[in-house]
C-alpha cells in the first residue's frame, strides 16, 4: 500500500486536468496544480521513463510480479492535470489529490497486484476493501485520494468529547480547566449534528443524491454506506462509546492511566479520520462542476497556461481561523493572526524554460496591511552604495530598503491587531506598545539608521591561524600546546545609510577607549582572541562600513576603490525592496572545496561549476499586491530547465 502511495504522488507531479479542476469544491482553501501537457512538451515519455525518478518507480512497481517498461502502464492520463487541495473546517482537515485516469483496467490491475487488495465497485464508485487513511476512490476518469488529519482543538470540547465517548488525557489528574475555554470557543460553530460534517450547502447534497441512485440519504444513511463498504467500520457513534468503554475497564478516579486513555482517544480520532476522508472522498467525485472551484474568480485568475505547476492560497487569515481559532494555547496566548492576515492571498507561478526555472509569486494584502507596508517600504537603496561594487570579486549580494521611521510607527499597529484582543491581557498589551511608540523616539531613530542595507560577499580565503589545545606530556601532566590551523573565512561588506552618525561616534569612541577596538590607517578594527575573523568599520559619506577586508576598507579610505556594476544589478538593486543575486561560478572558484573535506565525492563541485547565475528580487507594494520572481538560469549544455533538475537529481541520487 505504501508503495502505491508514493506512486500515486509521483504521478501528481507528473499530471494536471483533463479538467479534473471541476472536482475541487468551491471553499477549498488551497490549490496546488501541475499541468501534465507542459511537462510532456519538455520532455519526452521516454526520456521519463529512463529518468533516475522514472526508472526507480518502474523499478520499485515491478517487484510486485507483474513488470513495467512504462509510466503510462499504470493507467493515469500523464498528459492531462493532476490537483492538490486542503479543504478546512473546524473538526477535520482534508488534505485531497484528484488525478485523472486514461486506463481504469490498467490502474485497478496495478492496485490488485502491487499492494493485494479487493476493489468493491457501488454503482460505478469504487474503492479498496482496505480501509485506512488516506481513502481512495475512483471512478473510469478520476482517481481522488484523501488524507484527513482531525483538529485537535475540536476534540478539546466536553460536549465532543463526550458525544465520541473520548477520555481525559491530563497526564497530573486535575480537572481539565482547558475544556471550559475549549467550549466557549467552539459553541458558535457546533451547532450542527455530529460530524460527518456537512461539505456542502444544501444544494450540492441534492445535486449529489441526484447523480446516483444509492445515495439519497441523510447524514445518518451516510454512515450506513460508509459501514457497508468496511466491515471494520460498522459501528455508530453510539457503538464507539462502548468500544471506548471495553478498552478502558480498569480505568478509575483512583488509578488515572494517562497511556491508556491517550492511546484509546488516538484511536477513536483515527477511526473517524477514516470515515469522514472516505465520505469525503466520494462526494468529492461526485462533485457537480456548478458547485467546483471554477466558479472563483480569484482562482480562475491565478490560472496560466503557460506554466508547468501553479500554488493558489485563497485567504491565510481562514487558514489561521481554522487551525489556530478554537486553540487554547492561542486563545490563552490571544495571537490574533487571523484577524491580521484576513483578506491575504497567495499565487505562485513555476515556469520550466529552456534558459531558466522562474517561479513567480504575487501575495495579495488587505487594504490596511498594504497601506502599511507601502509607507515602510517606500524609501529606496541609497545610490552612493553602487560605489563600492565590484561584480568580478562578487560571489552574492543581499539588497534590504526599509524606511526605519515608517516601520517604528507601523509595527506597533499590527502587533497590537495580533495582541490587542488577548482575553486576560489584551488591554495591557496594547497599553505596552503604546508606550514603547511613546517613548521611543521614531525620528532619531531613523536619523542614525534610515533602514537601507546592501550586504555584499566579495570573497573566500584561507588563513592560518593559531590556537591554544590541551595535552598529557610524558609526566602525565596537562600542559597548553599552541597549534595552527587552517580556516575558511569570508570576505564581506555589509553598508547602512545614516544621516546622524553621533550616537555611533559615541559608541566608537566607548569601545576604543576600553580597548575593545583598534584605529588604524583610516579604520576601526574589531577582534576576539577566540575568533580569527577580524571585522573592520568606519562612517564616511553617510555610510557606515561594516566589512573584513583590510584591502577594501583602505580603498575606501582613500578614495581609490575600483567599482563596476551592470545596468541590470543596478536596476534590480535600486528598484526593489529586496533583491539576492548568487554566481555559481564565482563561489566554485573561491570556494576550498577540497581542502575544506566537504564534496568528498566530486557532486557539490560538479554543480557548482556547471550551475549558472540565481536571483530573487521582491517588487514594491503596487495597489495591494507585492511581487516577487526567483530565477535559476539553465546551463548551456542542458536542453530545458526540466531535464537540468532531472540531472542534478539523479547525480546527486546515485
Amino acid at each position: 500500500m505504501k508503495q502505491l502511495l508514493c506512486l500515486l504522488l509521483c504521478i501528481s507531479s507528473y499530471t494536471i486536468a483533463q479538467n479534473t479542476a471541476s472536482k475541487i469544491p468551491s471553499d477549498a482553501s488551497i490549490v496546488a496544480t501541475i499541468k501534465g501537457e507542459n511537462v510532456l512538451q519538455l520532455i519526452s515519455m521516454e526520456e521519463l521513463n529512463t529518468s533516475f525518478l522514472g526508472s526507480e518507480i518502474l523499478n520499485e512497481l515491478s517487484r510486485g510480479g507483474d513488470k513495467y517498461s512504462s509510466l503510462e502502464d499504470f493507467g493515469f492520463n500523464l498528459n492531462a492535470s493532476a490537483h492538490y487541495f486542503m479543504q478546512v473546517n473546524d473538526s477535520i482537515n482534508y488534505n485531497a489529490f484528484v488525478i485523472p485516469l486514461k486506463n481504469v483496467n490498467q490502474f485497478e490491475k496495478l492496485l490488485t497486484v502491487s499492494s493485494k487488495v479487493e476493489i468493491v465497485n457501488q454503482n460505478g464508485i469504487k474503492t479498496i476493501t482496505d480501509k485506512s487513511n488516506p481513502a481512495i476512490v475512483w471512478n473510469n476518469s478520476t482517481l481522488v485520494m484523501v488524507i484527513g488529519e482531525t483538529n485537535y482543538a475540536y476534540f478539546e470540547s466536553k460536549d465532543v468529547s463526550e458525544r465520541y465517548g473520548l477520555q481525559s488525557e491530563n497526564y497530573y489528574g486535575f480537572e481539565d480547566v482547558t475544556v471550559d475555554i475549549a467550549d466557549a470557543a467552539i459553541e458558535e460553530t457546533d451547532n450542527r449534528p455530529p460530524p460527518p460534517p456537512p461539505a456542502y450547502e444544501d444544494e450540492v447534497e441534492e445535486t449529489v443524491i441526484e447523480s446516483t441512485e444509492d445515495y439519497d440519504y441523510e447524514e445518518k444513511e451516510v454512515e450506513e454506506t460508509v459501514i457497508e463498504s468496511a466491515e471494520d467500520y460498522d459501528y455508530e457513534d453510539e457503538e464507539i462509546e462502548e468500544t471506548v468503554i471495553e478498552s478502558t475497564e480498569s480505568y478509575d478516579d483512583d488509578s488515572y492511566n494517562y497511556y491508556d486513555n491517550y492511546n484509546s482517544n488516538y484511536t477513536i480520532k483515527r477511526e473517524l479520520a477514516e470515515q469522514w476522508s472516505l465520505l469525503k472522498a466520494k462526494q468529492i467525485l461526485m462533485l457537480p462542476e456548478g458547485n467546483s472551484i471554477l466558479k472563483n474568480k480569484s482562482y480562475l485568475k491565478s490560472l496560466d497556461n503557460n506554466a508547468e505547476a501553479t500554488l493558489w492560497v485563497k485567504d491565510f487569515g481562514e487558514l489561521y481561523s481554522n487551525f489556530l481559532g478554537n486553540s487554547y494555547y492561542n486563545n490563552m496566548l490571544g495571537m490574533d493572526l487571523a484577524g491580521m492576515y484576513a483578506n491575504n492571498g497567495l499565487t505562485a507561478k513555476l515556469f520550466l524554460e529552456d534558459d531558466k526555472m522562474m517561479l513567480n509569486t504575487t501575495y495579495t494584502m488587505s487594504d490596511d496591511m498594504a497601506e502599511s507596508y507601502k509607507k515602510m517600504t517606500s524609501r529606496k537603496l541609497n545610490k552612493k552604495f553602487l560605489k563600492y561594487v565590484n561584480e568580478d570579486r562578487m560571489i552574492a549580494y543581499m539588497s534590504y530598503s526599509m524606511d526605519t521611521k515608517a516601520t517604528l510607527e507601523e509595527y506597533p499597529k499590527l502587533m497590537k491587531s495580533i495582541y490587542g484582543s488577548m482575553p486576560y491581557y489584551g488591554e495591557e498589551a496594547s497599553l505596552g506598545i503604546d508606550l514603547f511608540s511613546l517613548l521611543l523616539d521614531e525620528e532619531a531613530v531613523a536619523k542614525v539608521l534610515k533602514g537601507d542595507m546592501l550586504f555584499l560577499l566579495s570573497g573566500i580565503s584561507q588563513q592560518e591561524v593559531t590556537y591554544t589545545s590541551y595535552e598529557y606530556n610524558d609526566d602525565y601532566e596537562y600542559v597548553e600546546v599552541e597549534k595552527t590551523k587552517t580556516e575558511t573565512l569570508p570576505d564581506f561588506l555589509l553598508m547602512a545609510s545614516t544621516e546622524d552618525p553621533s550616537m555611533l561616534t559615541k559608541l566608537i569612541n566607548y569601545t576604543r577607549n576600553k580597548e575593545m577596538v583598534t584605529f588604524q590607517n583610516g579604520y576601526y578594527t574589531f577582534k576576539t582572541p577566540q575568533s580569527p575573523l577580524a571585522v573592520h568599520f568606519m562612517i564616511k559619506d553617510g555610510i557606515v562600513f561594516l566589512g573584513t577586508s583590510d584591502m577594501e576598507m583602505r580603498k575606501i579610505v582613500s578614495g581609490n576603490f575600483n567599482s563596476k556594476v551592470s545596468s541590470t544589478h543596478k536596476k534590480m538593486m535600486l528598484n526593489n525592496s529586496y533583491s539576492f543575486f548568487i554566481s555559481a561560478k564565482q563561489l566554485a572558484s573561491q570556494l576550498p572545496i577540497k581542502e575544506m573535506g566537504i564534496d568528498r565525492s566530486g557532486k557539490l563541485e560538479w554543480f557548482l561549476n556547471t550551475s549558472e547565475d540565481a536571483y530573487m528580487k521582491a517588487s514594491k507594494i503596487k495597489g495591494n499586491t507585492l511581487e516577487t520572481e526567483l530565477v535559476v538560469n539553465v546551463p548551456s549544455t542542458e536542453e530545458n530547465a526540466l531535464k537540468y533538475m532531472f540531472n542534478v537529481i539523479e547525480t546527486f541520487a546515485k
